[in-house]
C-alpha cells in the first residue's frame, strides 16, 4: 500500500473544492490529477472516502490522500466479461491479476470499479456496486457483485449459510491421490493471511474442502509433477483452498503466499502482502456457481470458460 499524505484544512482554505485543495497541497499534482485521485477513491475527508471532486471542505477537517494511486491503470472495458446480468446482481468472469475490490488507497484498476464505470457509461445515475465475495487477485473465474444495495444482505446470507455451490479448478504441485478432503479449521490473521488453527483456539472457524483429481498427473515446465483438481467448498473461508491444499502437501501452482513449506505466524507482516502481488499467475479458477435467486427462488447455474491449463481431457 502506498504512503498517504495527511493534512488539515486551514481557515484560508475553508469552502474550497476538494480537488482544488488536493492540487494545491500536493506538489506536482495537476487539477486533472487531483480530480482523478478523488474519483478513483484515493481521497478521504475524516474517515470517509469521498469521490466527489466538487465537495467543499471545511476548516479543521482532516484530509488523507494516496497520491501513488495515479500510477494504477484503469481496467480496460473489454476485460469486464459479463456471464450473467440481473437487475439486482451481476456475475463477471474475472481475469487473472485483477483485484476484485478497492483497497484502502484506491479503487482504480479493480473489477468493481470497472463495472461501476460501465454502468455509468450506460446512463445509470450514481451506480452502486457491492462486493459480496472475493476471489484472489492472481486467480480467475466467477465473481458475484450486487448492483442494488438492498440485496446485499440477502446475497451475503447465501454465502454465509453455504447455499451457493462453488466449484473450482486448481492445478497443484505434486502427485495427489484420486480424492482428498481437508477439515482443518482456519484462523484469519490480522495482516490478511490465514493459517490452520491449533487445538482449542477460540478464533478458529470450521472449513471443509473436497478435492478430486481430474486426470493423470502431468509435468510442468520444470519437470515437476502437477495435477489438475476439481474442488468443492462446503464452507467459504478466506484463502481456504490455498491453505488446505498446502496443508495436504499439494500447494496450488503459482501460489507465492502459501506455496512455501513454513506456515505463517502472527509475527509476519508486510512481506506477505508483497508476495501475493504482481503478475504471477495463480492456477486457481472459479469454475461454477449454482444458487437460487434470493427473491424469486429461480435456480441459477453458471459456468465460466476454462483457461487452457484448467481443461481436462473430457472437457472437449
Amino acid at each position: 500500500m502506498s504512503r498517504p499524505v495527511r493534512f488539515r484544512v486551514v481557515e484560508s482554505e475553508d469552502d474550497t473544492l476538494l480537488s482544488h485543495l488536493v492540487a494545491r497541497r500536493l506538489p506536482g499534482v495537476s487539477q486533472g490529477d487531483a480530480k482523478a485521485l478523488v474519483r478513483g477513491g484515493a481521497v478521504y475527508v475524516g474517515h470517509l472516502r469521498v469521490r466527489l471532486p466538487t465537495l467543499r471542505v471545511k476548516t479543521g477537517e482532516r484530509v488523507t490522500v494516496y497520491p501513488e494511486a495515479l500510477r494504477k491503470e484503469e481496467l480496460a472495458p473489454e476485460l469486464v466479461h459479463i456471464v450473467h446480468r440481473d437487475p439486482e446482481f451481476v456475475v463477471l468472469d474475472k481475469p487473472p491479476g485483477v483485484p476484485v475490490a478497492q483497497t484502502r488507497d484506491s479503487a482504480r484498476g479493480t473489477l468493481a470499479e470497472a463495472l461501476r464505470r460501465r454502468l455509468e457509461q450506460e446512463g445509470v445515475l450514481r451506480p452502486y456496486v457491492g462486493v459480496v465475495h472475493r476471489l484472489d487477485q492472481g486467480a480467475s473465474g466467477l465473481v458475484l457483485l450486487t448492483v442494488r444495495s438492498v440485496v446485499n444482505a440477502s446475497m451475503h446470507r447465501l454465502f454465509v449459510e453455504h447455499r451457493i455451490e462453488r466449484r473450482y479448478r486448481v492445478r497443484v504441485v505434486g502427485d495427489p491421490p484420486a480424492e482428498l478432503r481437508c477439515d482443518a479449521p482456519l484462523i484469519e490473521l490480522s495482516h490478511g493471511r490465514v493459517r490452520v488453527a491449533r487445538g482449542g483456539e477460540p478464533r478458529a472457524r470450521t472449513a471443509t474442502t473436497l478435492l478430486r483429481r481430474l486426470e493423470p498427473v502431468q509435468r510442468d515446465v520444470d519437470g515437476c509433477p502437477a495435477a489438475l483438481l476439481d474442488v468443492v467448498l462446503e464452507t467459504g473461508r478466506t484463502h481456504q483452498i490455498r491453505v488446505h491444499a498446502q496443508t495436504l502437501g499439494f500447494p496450488v501452482l503459482g501460489d507465492r503466499k502459501y506455496g512455501e513449506s513454513t506456515p505463517p505466524t502472527e509475527g509476519e507482516h508486510e512481506r506477505e502482502h508483497e508476495d501475493d502481488e504482481g503478475p504471477s499467475r495463480l492456477y486457481l479458477h472459479a469454475d461454477r456457481l449454482r444458487f437460487a435467486h434470493p427473491r424469486t427462488g429461480e435456480p441459477i447455474e453458471l459456468r465460466a470458460p476454462l483457461p487452457d491449463w484448467a481443461r481436462a481431457g473430457d472437457d472437449g
